[in-house]
């Protein structure tokens, strides 16, 4: 069974993103997983943990793939194109990153505040 991330945590842990990009065409089926990670990233509980978080949607006329690209603090970039995963697995995948991310903040004594 994986790990289950409280909606507390989730939401403490995306004050370690800067930024979300979802592209997707809304006509194709292939985008069922960005609209819907789109969908989630719309609860106001993300903009109340980081009120400078960029949440950008890029609605494309082309049968372009989707994709779901996330800026983290220490700049690097988590890409996924969402036709190969749920947007529950997405997500997994993304808190895992952010809590390692959180790991390394406090081990190296450093505080998103500073």
């Amino acid at each position: 069974m994986p790990i289950k991330f409280s909606k507390e945590t989730s939401s403490r842990l995306f004050r370690y993103v800067k930024s979300v990009d979802i592209r997707f065409n809304p006509f194709d089926n292939r985008t069922t997983s960005a609209r819907e990670f789109w969908r989630q990233m719309q609860a106001t509980r993300y903009r109340k943990m980081n009120p400078r978080l960029e949440i950008n949607t890029h609605v494309l006329g082309s049968a372009s793939p989707p994709e779901i690209v996330l800026k983290l603090i220490d700049d690097t970039e988590k890409r996924y194109d969402s036709r190969n995963y749920t947007a529950s697995e997405i997500f997994f995948d993304v808190h895992l990153s952010l809590d390692n991310l959180d790991n390394e903040f406090e081990l190296s004594g450093k505080s998103l505040d500073d």
